[in-house]
């Protein structure tokens, strides 16, 4: 997956996969009393598709873990170490 954009100074990671574009950016608090999102848009133009979903952080932690497990499993980032889990 390529790296097509990311600006840590705001947060925006935007990656490509052949004409698909996933985008992960976190969203400011819509309201008094609501916490922040975080965005995680899939655009997949030869599929006509286009998928968005809001996550909270906890959420987004969540997924975030379940995914380095899987990126773990089908291939270890190095013999010599282990990913540490940040548990919260």
């Amino acid at each position: 997956m390529a790296l097509v954009q990311h600006d840590p100074q705001d947060g925006i990671l935007t990656t490509r996969i052949g004409q698909a574009e996933i985008t992960v950016r976190p969203e400011p608090q819509a309201g008094s009393g609501r916490t922040a999102v975080i965005l995680l848009r899939v655009d997949a133009p030869m599929l006509d598709t286009l998928a968005a979903a809001y996550l909270d952080p906890d959420e987004a932690r969540r997924l975030a873990q379940i995914l380095v497990r899987a990126a773990e499993a089908a291939q270890p980032a190095s013999p010599w170490r282990t990913p540490r889990p940040h548990g919260r």
